[in-house]
């Protein structure tokens, strides 16, 4: 299934979409293929390789992601549109995956945050906009929606090849003049905008930053469309929430994928916020849940302006360190990591207590 993503500018503050480490023995390999009708220039094409060598520089999965990309004529006003190939996996599998392939410091915390069983429990939105404990273990609670480049880094093989890709990305041939293909003397001029950052940012979306209360905001909003009623338990039979999501909380111990609010990432059980989320375009804080929170200077917050130019910080690699990806180095600060081993700490001692 590909999903789709529309964006548009806003005074050169452009929305993205869902869309220096040495590089190791091992590194993730992605495929550029230009499908589209016009290709791009040498210029384009080199700034897409340059994103897509930072994340082979940054992950050492030994894995081969397909990204189909492209200069496209697209409706009036939309800069660019995203979308990544998914599946469908139990909860279970998608647990044992990432404890099988735990290798940091941060995937210990990550898998130990996840309990066992065959489902998860949160506070979730309902089809009537109320909210409630979700934990009846329907399939909402049981199966998670995993970007295919994901399924990958978790040794899973979903069957992409350069046919069938992992990903696409667009971006509208009339605003590719809007765009700095190179960041000369390490700097991009203060009336464009950085493609080498939003190709970063898209790509890191096609590799698994997603989340499924986009999807809620979407269809509670346009029940016809997605085929609903509006009915109060009609999420309850249908896989919404993604990997990422197993990490969105809003308090220690409340995992929480419910539209608005002030939801952040957590590797320990909620007990330390490493970043805000965004919460919801529609009934939420205007941007994509999708990222995170406006007021943080990250790789995966929902803009970039003009004249900027940046990587993905701690935050983000710690993201996708969580949902199954291996970095080539530890990123966080050592505060950061005495704050979560403190809390792994935490975790051990109310289970012990628990088994006692």
């Amino acid at each position: 299934m590909l999903s789709r993503k529309s964006f548009r500018p806003a005074a050169f503050a452009l929305a993205l979409s869902l869309a220096g480490l040495a590089p190791s023995a091992q590194a993730l390999n992605i495929v550029l293929n230009d499908v589209g009708t016009t290709k791009m220039s040498a210029e384009q094409l080199g700034a897409f390789q340059t994103a897509a060598n930072y994340w082979s520089g940054k992950l050492t999965d030994n894995v081969t992601v397909y990204v189909n990309i492209a200069f496209s004529d697209l409706a009036p006003n939309v800069l660019g549109s995203t979308g990544s190939s998914r599946a469908v996996l139990d909860y279970g599998s998608l647990r044992s995956g990432l404890a099988t392939d735990a290798k940091s410091v941060t995937d210990a915390l990550a898998v130990a945050s996840l309990p066992a069983g065959s489902s998860l429990s949160f506070l979730a939105t309902q089809g009537d906009l109320t909210t409630r404990l979700d934990n009846d273990g329907s399939t909402n609670n049981k199966q998670f929606v995993v970007n295919t480049a994901n399924l990958k880094a978790l040794g899973l093989d979903p069957g992409t090849n350069a046919s069938n890709p992992d990903a696409r990305i667009e971006f509208a041939n009339g605003f590719a003049s809007s765009f700095a293909f190179t960041r000369a003397n390490g700097g991009v001029p203060s009336n464009k905008v950085d493609f080498i950052t939003v190709a970063e940012h898209e790509i890191g979306h096609a590799l698994g930053f997603a989340s499924g209360v986009d999807s809620i905001d979407f269809c509670v909003g346009h029940t016809a469309q997605c085929g609903l009623s509006g009915a109060p338990n009609e999420f309850e039979a249908s896989p919404w929430y993604t990997p990422l999501d197993m990490f969105r909380y809003s308090a220690a111990g409340q995992r929480d994928v419910t539209l608005g609010g002030s939801p952040y990432f957590s590797v320990n059980g909620g007990l330390t916020s490493i970043q805000p989320f965004s919460t919801g375009v529609e009934h939420g804080n205007g941007q994509q849940a999708s990222h995170f929170g406006i007021g943080a200077f990250t790789l995966m917050r929902p803009f970039v302006g003009t004249g900027q130019s940046y990587d993905a910080t701690a935050s983000d690699l710690m993201a996708f360190d969580a949902i199954g990806w291996d970095l080539a180095a530890a990123v966080p600060e050592p505060s950061q990591y005495a704050l979560l081993l403190a809390g792994l700490a935490l975790i051990g001692m109310a289970r012990r207590r628990k088994r006692d």
